[in-house]
């Protein structure tokens, strides 16, 4: 599908590809820490996925939610799979804090306030942490998936 933006390969934010899937840095920011996992396969939906993509897609989100939790110290991660706008399988893990622009709503949302431009400085750092240790993170995942 060439005039699908998922099924660019490399894709220009990618940060780890393996496994069938890719992960790609979504951050901006209003949202600091946000990354998106991408089924190389263009397919739309979980059950278009082979048992054993599934069990893969599983072992990277798990992977990834608890990289990030440890590395970002955020509040909460939220974990999104639409495909209403791009029907190309991918998962959106977002990073969420307290006092962050949107919270407590989703992330396409409206801004209820303004984050310190130190503060989202810090939690870009720390995303940059983050994707530096994750592609070995990522496979070791995948290896024992």
């Amino acid at each position: 599908m060439s005039c699908c933006e998922l099924c660019a390969n490399p894709h220009p934010n990618e940060i780890w590809r393996g496994g069938g899937f890719y992960v790609i840095d979504a951050s901006s920011e209003s949202f600091p820490a946000y990354l998106r996992v991408v089924s190389e396969r263009h397919v739309a939906d979980m059950s278009d996925l082979t048992e054993d993509e599934r069990r893969v897609l599983w072992a990277l989100l798990m992977c990834l939610e608890r990289a990030m939790k440890e590395t970002l110290r955020a509040d909460k991660l939220n974990w999104a799979q639409f495909g209403n706008m791009v029907p190309h399988l991918h998962w959106h893990l977002t990073a969420r804090w307290r006092d962050d622009a949107y919270y407590p709503d989703s992330p396409w949302g409206s801004p209820k306030r303004a984050v310190p431009a130190d503060v989202t400085a810090e939690r870009l750092a720390r995303k940059e942490r983050l994707v530096a240790v994750l592609p070995a993170l990522l496979d070791a995942a995948l290896k024992q998936a």
